[in-house]
């Protein structure tokens, strides 16, 4: 049973969802950042953190919400359909689910929640994120 159509106009399944969203804690999603950090870098990092500030924002809409949550439930999989570990193609899986929910909420995007993105990030990393691009310095 399909519950919506994406912004593609492609039926999404809730139940393809639902076992990404069960998997989503704001513990584990800072316990996998911890983990793997700049390995992921700079833009994808920077999605992660725009999906969670946005998970918070009223704004949002209770369907894009599941999406996101679904997202940084994927990421935060152990083993996935790319595992991880694999040097350049690892993440590459966790890029696409990441890219699909920030393209259906990027009218939501807006700078406070970049700001809190790019601030999450330095704390977390010590790093300087550029403030013209998502480029991370290391300080």
């Amino acid at each position: 049973m399909y519950e919506w159509q994406n912004d593609y106009k492609k039926p999404v399944k809730f139940s393809t969802l639902r076992k990404y969203v069960e998997l989503y804690s704001e513990t584990d999603l800072f316990a996998k950042l911890s983990k793997v950090g700049l390995k992921l870098g700079a833009e994808l990092l920077f999605y992660v953190m725009l999906l969670f500030y946005l998970l918070a924002d009223k704004s949002v809409s209770l369907r894009n919400k599941l999406i996101i949550t679904a997202a940084l439930g994927y990421f935060i999989l152990p083993v996935d359909f790319i595992a991880d570990f694999i040097p350049v193609l690892g993440f590459t899986d966790d890029a696409a689910f990441l890219s699909y929910a920030i393209s259906n909420v990027s009218s939501a995007i807006t700078p406070e929640v970049k700001k809190r993105a790019k601030e999450k990030i330095e704390q977390m990393f010590e790093i300087t994120m550029d403030s013209k691009s998502n480029d991370a310095l290391i300080k």
